[in-house]
């Protein structure tokens, strides 16, 4: 004999919530415009679980509140990118989250999109060079490449560096972590 759910009132009127309110929407717009890009430990973080926990609070949860623990936290710091030959230029950049820090001055090699078949191609090719990767994936591969994908390649190939490219004009810097 199966129980009838005794929450199935609230479930049915949280459920119609989400898809009637613009609250939803609203509190993802402060988290995404208010609050910046809440990287771990940062005081922009701090900021937005304060209104995380402000909110729960206002919706009634009891006992919402927020507790201190112990984890690896990344900031990012300043980083330049500057082409030395054949001529000299310094180009905007920003560190992906998590990646260490160095400086290195080496030939850059491309790998394109980044498929497997090319960092296979490339072998040793790589090994001491700045590999440089698109941020699209390769249109005949039928599945996504990701970010990490490419760098873990590129430092097995043994890669000095690695510099990940936006193919998309205008939307902003493709960021994201490199950890798991």
């Amino acid at each position: 004999m199966s129980q009838k759910n005794p929450y199935l009132q609230m479930d049915q009127q949280m459920v119609g919530d989400i898809y009637t309110s613009r609250e939803v929407m609203d509190n993802l717009t402060v988290l995404c415009d208010d609050f910046g890009s809440r990287f771990a430990g940062t005081p922009d973080e701090r900021r937005a679980a304060d209104f995380i926990c402000e909110t729960f609070n206002r919706y009634g949860l009891k006992d919402a509140r927020l507790e201190s623990y112990s984890y690896a936290g990344w900031s990012r710091g300043p980083a330049t990118l500057e082409i030395v030959e054949p001529i000299q230029r310094s180009l905007h950049c920003i560190s992906l989250p998590y990646c260490p820090s160095g400086d290195t001055t080496a030939e850059l090699i491309s790998v394109g999109y980044g498929s497997p078949a090319k960092y296979e191609d490339l072998g040793d090719e790589m090994k001491g060079r700045i590999v440089m990767a698109g941020s699209a994936s390769p249109p005949d591969l039928g599945r996504w490449v990701h970010r990490k994908e490419k760098y873990e390649r590129s430092v097995l190939g043994g890669a000095s560096a690695f510099i990940f490219i936006s193919e998309s004009p205008g939307v902003g810097p493709e960021t994201g972590s490199l950890q798991n």
